[in-house]
């Protein structure tokens, strides 16, 4: 039956594109329409070929990722070592614990092209992916970095460029310490920080462009790197915002909370962040351990 219905495919195609090119004195590959690879009988012939050849089906699967993978994206601020500045910074006794736990159910580390390509394509990744970002540059992303490295995973550090070398935040040479470490770079604005869901609101999208232009000059005129993802600030995010991330050039754009993970099919221009902080007390190694436990059954 499998075969009648391959075979009554193949004379539904024949019938469909060459009836006009059997009378010409020649036929090739090259006449086949371009629409033919994005029709359903195509399609239904590579279907055939994978479920019936186990060598086509093993290669598949070690291009794409099975249903149950997933990335957990996690959202750090300050690491600190002796005094938190303020509620969303995580002591570094208890990061290094979150570390531990992370290892210890099989976690691993991803590039954000991966992350793009799994989300787009479902490209074949580790089943339980994690990558931890550092919004705002804080000057401890150079120790936080250094004990990830340490522990076999990196990160992603948001930078805000038009503070770049101030007090709070890192210097070029720390970012070259980063970029050493295997840390990629998300920009995160250039000074208007602290202003995007206002200006959201009142529908200022020039000023959130200028913004996000001057941010990715500075990277590409200072930092000599282009990044291909934008860390909303203050989560301030729309259709509008999404299409200047991709005029440009931007692939990923990291939201806040939407949801856990982030599955294959799923936005890339909105990536879903846990945030882990002591003001929400996710910073507990306890409640981490029962947040990862709750992720993986």
């Amino acid at each position: 039956m499998k075969k009648f219905i391959a075979i009554l495919f193949v004379l539904i195609f024949f019938l469909s594109f060459y009836g006009n090119a059997l009378s010409n004195e020649s036929m090739s590959f090259s006449n086949v329409p371009v629409s033919y690879f994005e029709n359903a009988v195509y399609n239904i012939g590579r279907i055939y070929g994978i479920k019936e050849d186990k060598t086509i089906l093993n290669e598949y699967n070690s291009l794409f990722s099975s249903k149950d993978t997933f990335v957990l994206v996690l959202m750090y601020h300050n690491i600190y070592t002796n005094k938190r500045i303020n509620s969303y910074d995580v002591s570094l006794e208890d990061f290094k614990k979150h570390i531990e736990i992370l290892k210890s159910y099989g976690f691993e580390s991803i590039k954000l092209d991966d992350l793009y390509e799994f989300l787009m394509f479902n490209k074949k990744i580790p089943k339980r992916s994690v990558i931890f970002t550092f919004d705002d540059g804080f000057k401890s992303v150079v120790l936080a970095s250094s004990v990830l490295k340490g522990n076999g995973f990196t990160g992603v550090a948001s930078l805000i460029t038009g503070y770049i070398g101030s007090v709070w935040e890192v210097n070029e040479n720390e970012i070259k310490t980063l970029l050493n470490n295997g840390f990629e770079i998300s920009l995160h604005s250039h000074k208007l920080h602290n202003i995007y869901q206002k200006l959201l609101k009142e529908k200022k999208y020039k000023d959130i462009e200028v913004d996000i232009n001057q941010s990715k000059e500075d990277a590409i005129n200072i930092l000599h790197i282009s990044p291909i993802a934008f860390t909303y600030p203050q989560g301030a995010f729309d259709k509008t915002i999404e299409e200047i991330l991709r005029e440009n050039g931007f692939k990923i754009g990291f939201g806040l909370y939407g949801k856990l993970i982030n599955k294959y099919g799923d936005n890339p221009f909105y990536v879903s962040r846990v945030e882990i902080s002591e003001r929400l007390k996710t910073s507990n190694p306890m409640v981490f351990k029962k947040f990862i436990e709750k992720l993986i059954k």
